[in-house]
């Protein structure tokens, strides 16, 4: 096992981590998010025990986009599964 890595777009302040960090630790243990301001980013690091799928992370973040003014959505081609 390792951990998934990926970028968050449209995340890029504090509120934004902690919406998606609350949207997903429904379906993983989130071990770090880092906000890019400038990029309107947020970097994410989950546990990969059980393995995520990037399905479920992309139905987590729209549900973590409602209400938010923004639709955090995966940047295409950041989705990396690091082994351990």
């Amino acid at each position: 096992m390792g951990d998934v890595r990926f970028v968050v777009e449209q995340a890029g302040c504090s509120s934004c981590a902690g919406r998606i960090r609350a949207g997903l630790e429904a379906i993983a243990t989130v071990e770090a998010i880092e906000v890019d301001e400038t990029a309107d980013t947020a970097s994410v690091r989950l546990a990969d025990a059980p393995p995520v799928l990037e399905d479920a992370v992309v139905l987590a973040l729209q549900k973590a986009s409602a209400g938010s003014g923004h639709e955090y959505r995966l940047r295409p081609g950041s989705w990396v599964v690091a082994p351990s």
